[in-house]
């Protein structure tokens, strides 16, 4: 069990989704100087770029080089030490830029760059249970609303994953939620599209869950489960994580699953998994 536990969080999604293959990932290029006016494609994906990190404030890429574009542009610039930070997209700006969204961006020893949907994640072995099936989880302090997956093994034997970054999957091969036992539910945290980060994920903000906070679970008996964060723990990916996959008491919990710390290029994946552990309120 512990060697099984371990190949799980190991092979574990990074959690950042790629649309396309590698090649398309990484064959945007920024090729023209940007500044207050331009518009085009290319501001387009600046603009993407931008408010995945955190950086822009609006919702939907406006294609139009404005004020907040420039103040953004500056911030970053600042940020990966470009001086001075004129907010202008020039050469030095689009050499960094280009750099950083060419880098790979998933943990492609376990997780194939194109999810599929053809395996256990579009047919999941379901245990025969009393228990609703999950269909929404609501964590409102992270403002997250969001339908389920039902994701269980690859051939290769490493676990599915939901196949937008918008849905959580449940893992199929851990108890239902509200069932005695340990329930799994994976997330990623960003989209990439043509090598630009272009949607924040269902999990983006799950670092910032503390202990008392609450999450619901709405299954397909229209009951809703409350469970409570009882505390967090970071992993290496070659840990012994039998703790996140089983419980020694007798209680119904849940436990969150995302990546967590810095990205190892030549590893190809995070440094961490990052695990919120929860209870059900009884």
């Amino acid at each position: 069990m512990k060697k099984i536990n371990t190949f799980l969080l190991a092979a574990l999604l990074c959690f950042f989704f790629v649309i396309g293959n590698n090649a398309n990932a990484a064959s945007f290029t920024f090729s023209r100087n940007l500044t207050i006016g331009s518009r085009g494609n290319d501001v387009l994906a600046l603009q993407q770029f931008l408010i995945v990190s955190g950086l822009l404030n609006i919702t939907i890429p406006t294609n139009y080089f404005g004020l907040a574009t420039k103040t953004a542009l500056t911030k970053w610039q600042a940020s990966v030490g470009i001086a001075p930070t004129t907010g202008t997209l020039g050469p030095l700006s689009r050499g960094k830029l280009n750099i950083v969204i060419q880098q790979p961006m998933v943990d492609t020893p376990s997780v194939p760059a194109t999810i599929s949907t053809t395996s256990a994640a579009a047919n999941p072995v379901i245990a025969k249970t009393n228990n609703g099936l999950p269909i929404r989880i609501a964590i409102p302090k992270i403002n997250v609303d969001a339908k389920f997956q039902y994701n269980g093994l690859a051939s290769d034997g490493t676990m599915e994953i939901p196949n937008n970054v918008i849905d959580v999957g449940w893992f199929t091969g851990s108890v239902h939620p509200g069932e005695k036992g340990v329930a799994i539910v994976t997330g990623h945290v960003a989209q990439i599209r043509g090598g630009v980060l272009t949607k924040p994920g269902v999990f983006k903000n799950l670092s910032e869950l503390r202990a008392g906070d609450r999450l619901y679970v709405t299954n397909d008996k229209k009951e809703t489960i409350t469970f409570v964060v009882r505390e967090s723990h970071l992993y290496d990916p070659a840990a012994d994580a039998t703790s996140v996959f089983t419980s020694g008491d007798n209680g119904s919990h849940l436990n969150l699953i995302t990546c967590e710390g810095t990205w190892n290029s030549v590893k190809q994946s995070y440094s961490q998994r990052l695990v919120i552990f929860t209870d059900a309120l009884q």
